[in-house]
């Protein structure tokens, strides 16, 4: 990938509004939009800090998940440059902030020589694997502004993580859409309303939390633990819940059109009112499922021969049990 002025991926524009706000981020947001750390790392980092006087940078350092090098790149130096005009190659920032040593390159420059097809030294980074693109993408935005455009930010997600370090649980209407949540620990937090489009929640914990109205199409809970949760009135079109913990969730109400629901544990989840044309599910169960006259199903798909279990009262079944969730 070359970069050039031309390209309509990448657009010029001026440095000065985003050198004051990217000056006082937070070091584990500034990692987590460079793609040097994931909101796991984070969050564990930020619950051992709680218990130590270490900074942040320290105890990621500690596990090995950035070099103790890098943190120091991002507190002593990063601020500086957001305010110079930078006069060296990408590389050298690479290498100052201990994202390539001297090895790597070597054998960059060599790789360079040999192809000779023009190549930059970033984009043989990124295809040797030494580097990711994101980070790439985050050192041409900030120091030489270029940038693909994009509309991700990793400031309502951090600041989400580090309130609940913090004891706050009540998140509703955050703005999370393709943010990487993989790994998360969020319980009995209120996300209601919450734009969740696309996001990676796999491998998380969301259990007794509630998600009424949260809007999460596309995401992937692949493997999320999410037991009482309250799904009700949520958007779950082509939502990815295949080996998931469900057990007593409520989705009442809730579009789970095209949704993958395979493996995954629904034993007493409530399905009144919901939207089930095109989900993935077993033809049969050995556990309650409950369901009433207004759930849609897909015609092939017999609730009663799958083992659900038909409620005549709908959500009234279901409100008292859902009331003290959140």
């Amino acid at each position: 990938m070359v970069i050039c002025s031309s390209d309509p991926k990448y657009r010029q524009y001026s440095p000065n509004n985003l050198v004051n706000s990217q000056s006082e981020k937070p070091l584990g947001e500034l990692l987590l939009e460079a793609g040097l750390v994931s909101i796991f790392q984070i969050e564990t980092a930020l619950e051992e800090q709680k218990q130590s006087d270490n900074k942040i940078g320290e105890i990621l350092a500690y596990h090995g998940w950035i070099k103790q090098k890098t943190a120091d790149f991002f507190v002593e130096k990063w601020p500086n440059l957001l305010s110079k005009k930078l006069t060296r190659p990408l590389s050298f920032y690479l290498f100052a902030a201990g994202l390539l040593d001297k090895e790597q390159l070597l054998i960059l420059k060599q790789k360079q020589k040999q192809t000779n097809s023009g190549a930059r030294l970033h984009e043989l980074a990124i295809e040797q694997g030494y580097i990711k693109t994101t980070t790439i993408n985050f050192f041409l935005q900030h120091l030489f502004n270029i940038y693909i455009i994009r509309n991700l930010s990793f400031a309502s997600p951090y600041k989400l993580i580090k309130g609940y370090i913090n004891g706050e649980t009540d998140f509703r209407d955050s703005k999370l859409s393709q943010v990487p949540l993989n790994g998360v620990r969020l319980k009995k937090v209120v996300l209601d309303g919450s734009l969740l489009r696309q996001a990676n929640l796999n491998n998380s914990n969301l259990s007794g939390s509630s998600l009424v109205g949260v809007n999460l199409t596309l995401a992937d809970l692949e493997l999320a633990n999410l037991s009482h949760v309250n799904f009700q009135q949520a958007c779950l079109i082509e939502s990815n819940l295949s080996r998931s913990n469900l057990e007593r969730a409520n989705f009442q109400g809730a579009n789970l059109q095209e949704a993958d629901l395979r493996g995954a544990n629904l034993r007493k989840a409530s399905f009144v009112a919901a939207d089930l044309r095109g989900a993935k599910l077993f033809p049969g169960y050995s556990y309650d499922i409950f369901y009433d006259k207004q759930t849609v199903f897909d015609r092939n798909f017999d609730p009663i021969k799958a083992g659900w279990k038909l409620v005549s009262n709908g959500g009234k079944t279901f409100a008292k049990y859902f009331k003290n969730l959140c």
